[in-house]
């Protein structure tokens, strides 16, 4: 296994929203648009997870664009320009003339180079969301955005319902015997190139706060991961959020597979790709079917 930069996983980390990890230090003044946030604001999203906190925020309205991966979410306004955020057509941006653009990390982690200094430059605001860690970060990202675009009381009140919902989680996870803890895989993307990921990614803090114990752990941030390493983990329960028709018959039809114990026993689910693949609060329905999945017993 290793940590690995390449077309396929960035692909993988697209769809799921997902930046590099604390690929930025905290951003230029947000404090500039505290007087502009009257409903005339308009703001860019080039980032499934700032779009899916702005939504959470009943703040979609103030949207003139997003990229192409939050075109898919349930309250994007139709008919908005949608752009390709790993390769944003600048001079189109332009034309925009945003307030605020919000953007992902991974942007400029793909393409190695800050695609958006002439906006800057420009005197556009430009924020860089780096990708959370954990619920932690995500709950400080919420009320960031929320403070950027005036929706100080609404980012409160969703923090506050992200982390009640945490609560009742963690709490059923505690009454689990450290005997009956599970082992998971979770795919973000299936055979040939699997990849999954270590500690200190969200999805492995959400595998934690549900009680089960990621396969993985050992490693750090987003892998690939071969057959061989899966098969030699033997976990208890696999997941996947891959899109596509079955991926979990996908996973349970693998020559090969048959004796891993999540195979052989059944245990292997689709976990809904749009709760997963945001580092926003709405990743707690996530977490919901995660707990569900591993644990029926405790939690349905």
């Amino acid at each position: 296994m290793a940590v690995i930069a390449s077309t396929t996983l960035s692909a993988a980390l697209l769809s799921c929203g997902i930046g590099r990890p604390n690929a930025h230090p905290a951003m230029h003044g947000d404090a500039d648009l505290a007087g502009r946030t009257n409903g005339s604001l308009r703001v860019v999203s080039l980032a499934p997870a700032s779009t899916s906190m702005l939504l959470e925020l009943d703040a979609g309205n103030l949207l003139v664009a997003t990229d192409s991966w939050s075109t898919r979410l349930p309250g994007v306004p139709a008919g908005l320009p949608a752009f390709d955020m790993m390769k944003p057509d600048i001079e189109r941006l332009a034309e925009l003339a945003p307030d605020l653009l919000l953007v992902s990390a991974l942007t400029e982690a793909g393409t190695g180079t800050n695609p958006f200094s002439r906006l800057e430059a420009a005197g556009m605001k430009v924020v860089v969301l780096p990708s959370s860690a954990d619920l932690i970060g995500i709950a400080a990202d919420m009320t960031r955005v929320a403070n950027l675009v005036g929706r100080v009381e609404e980012g409160k009140r969703a923090v506050r319902r992200m982390n009640e919902e945490v609560e009742k989680i963690e709490a059923i996870a505690r009454r689990i015997p450290q005997g009956e803890r599970r082992t998971v895989v979770f795919e973000i993307e299936s055979a040939p190139w699997i990849y999954s990921f270590g500690s200190g990614v969200y999805l492995d803090d959400l595998l934690n706060k549900a009680g089960a114990k990621n396969a993985f752990a050992g490693e750090r941030g987003w892998i690939a991961v071969s057959a061989e390493a899966v098969i030699a983990a033997d976990p208890d329960v696999i997941l996947t959020n891959v899109q596509a028709d079955d991926p979990a018959g996908e996973i349970m039809r693998r020559p090969g597979w048959g004796a891993i114990k999540a195979v052989k026993n059944g245990r292997v689910y689709r976990i809904d790709n749009t709760l997963s693949s945001q580092p926003a609060p709405a990743c707690v329905g996530a977490l919901e079917e995660i707990a569900e999945a591993v644990y029926p017993e405790y939690f349905k």
